[in-house]
């Protein structure tokens, strides 16, 4: 299994949950593939709930392809694609985790005072996969539901 960090845009998740399908604005097709495992990451820019926390793992069933129809909330306001390159996904483990919780557990992150740098871009974690054992963490981690008291 390969594991990788994708960020995302809050209102991007329901979609990714209903269509099945996760874009991204640049080709990143050397790094993920089918079969491989997003760990779906909601960034904090513009997010009312689930702001740095992880909301789920999907699991990629296609090879990437590209659609510059519409189809997330910024596109369709726009009418115009942005994240043209796309895959389809199916959920493996749908939940709220935040980071915080786990953090000193995740092998991944190597400097816990600067987490932010490990959680940009697409793929993040500096365009490495992260460890199974972090992915498990992660899918335990959802399971279990750990929302951060703060």
């Amino acid at each position: 299994m390969t594991y990788w960090i994708v960020p995302i845009q809050e209102d991007m998740w329901d979609v990714i949950l209903s269509e099945g399908i996760y874009g991204y604005k640049e080709d990143i097709s050397s790094f993920i593939k089918k079969g491989d495992y997003l760990v779906i990451y909601v960034s904090k820019y513009y997010a009312k709930k689930y702001g740095g926390k992880m909301v789920g793992v999907v699991k990629v069933t296609s090879d990437w392809f590209k659609d510059e129809t519409p189809l997330y909330p910024e596109e369709k306001i726009r009418n115009k694609g942005i994240f043209v390159f796309r895959v389809k996904v199916e959920p493996t483990v749908i939940g709220v985790c935040d980071f915080k919780v786990i953090l000193d557990d995740l092998t991944f992150i190597e400097d816990k005072s600067q987490m932010a740098k490990y959680l940009r871009n697409a793929p993040a974690n500096m365009k490495r996969p992260i460890p199974d054992i972090d992915g498990k963490l992660i899918e335990q981690c959802l399971k279990e539901e750990h929302m951060s008291r703060t």
